[in-house]
């Protein structure tokens, strides 16, 4: 003990100090009390604002968006959610430059955020930078994800990558990412017919083929495969596989003209082609003298509406030669070979194409004639 000091003082400063120290505590939990319940406020607050930017967002009201989700962002700085939301109204009201700001210092804090570079994409997108858009579809297609859903949205991210690349006349990106897009694809009919109307867009019909059977063969039942199956066979010139899908197609759904016409068409080239594989020397003159005469007759009346023009002269040399090679067609005792026979198919085929250049669209039946002579090598016949 201290001299000069007696218990007595002694527990009062000891009394003192604990009371200080009590104090001490107390103002310390009122004040962290007092931070917490303000930072909750603020939160509460933010959400309030945000909640009111969505609204003005939905009712197509975007500086009053703006002005709400800026204050969404002033008391909870570090809310992505918020700070993304005011980027999109921003860049839908044409503020590009104030939201690529934004959106690159939230990209600069986290560059493999998926959302983040999704949104700079659009914002790319938006203002045609093709490179910039498509580095940032790339970055958040192999970025982080939090979505629990991270399948379905890449693979919808890749399709919208896709559709840019394509609505930029940039086919060849667009292909190989279609190519990628296959690997994930769900075993589901309208996802494999989705990827081959991309393909069509692409200008790939032989893969937009592949991708409509495989949908055909994921559902037996589903018109708009079996129809996109047979109408790109068509395209291809396989009239037998196109047949085919075009009648399963019809089967399920007889009202459908645009497959019965095309299943006509596919018909009739299969019908009256006399350069067909193992054909009889008798069956090809059956098949080439009728097309022959139905094409000199095409020529004649569309010759007659074209007798002042200038293309009555290339018409003209068209009959001269028409009819000189017709008797050598039709004699049964000396049947046309092969040669003749193709000799023929490519004047029809010239004859055809002079027809449809002077007088307009071929009838089903001339049309059959044209694309047969295309799958023989047209004019080279």
């Amino acid at each position: 003990m201290r001299e000069g000091v007696t218990p007595s003082k002694l527990n009062k400063e000891i009394f003192l100090l604990v009371a200080l120290a009590l104090t001490t505590s107390g103002v310390f939990v009122f004040t962290r009390t007092m931070a917490a319940r303000e930072q909750q406020m603020e939160v509460r607050i933010a959400r309030i604002w945000y909640e009111q930017g969505r609204g003005y967002m939905a009712s197509g009201n975007i500086e009053k968006a703006i002005e709400a989700f800026r204050r969404s962002t002033a008391g909870t700085r570090y809310n992505r959610n918020y700070a993304l939301a005011l980027a999109d109204a921003l860049a839908v009201g044409n503020h590009n430059a104030e939201a690529q700001q934004l959106l690159l210092r939230l990209r600069e804090a986290d560059p493999e955020n998926a959302e983040v570079n999704i949104y700079l994409a659009r914002l790319a997108s938006r203002q045609g930078e093709i490179s910039d858009a498509v580095r940032y579809y790339q970055n958040a297609l192999y970025g982080r994800w939090t979505d629990s859903r991270i399948d379905v949205r890449r693979r919808q991210l890749r399709i919208e990558l896709i559709h840019f690349l394509l609505a930029h006349q940039e086919r060849n990106l667009a292909s190989s990412e279609l190519l990628i897009l296959e690997t994930e694809l769900p075993d589901l009919a309208p996802s494999w017919i989705e990827a081959a109307k991309l393909y069509i867009e692409a200008g790939n019909i032989q893969h937009a083929l592949k991708d409509y059977s495989e949908a055909s063969l994921l559902d037996s039942h589903n018109v708009e495969a079996l129809t996109g199956a047979g109408e790109t066979s068509f395209q291809l010139g396989d009239y037998r596989k196109a047949k085919q899908y075009l009648k399963a197609s019809l089967d399920l759904d007889p009202q459908s003209e645009k497959a019965r016409q095309l299943l006509s068409i596919t018909e009739m080239v299969l019908a009256d082609d006399p350069l067909t594989p193992h054909l009889t020397a008798e069956e090809r003159q059956r098949r080439l003298i009728p097309d022959f005469a139905r094409t000199l007759q095409r020529l004649e009346n569309c010759l007659n509406q074209n007798l002042n023009s200038k293309n009555s002269a290339g018409l003209q040399s068209l009959k001269a030669e028409a009819l000189a090679m017709e008797p050598t067609l039709n004699r049964p005792e000396h049947l046309p070979d092969s040669d003749k026979v193709g000799a023929g198919m490519g004047l029809i085929f010239r004859m055809q194409k002079a027809a449809s250049d002077s007088c307009g669209e071929p009838s089903a039946p001339d049309q059959a004639l044209i694309l047969i002579g295309l799958q023989h090598n047209g004019a080279r016949l």
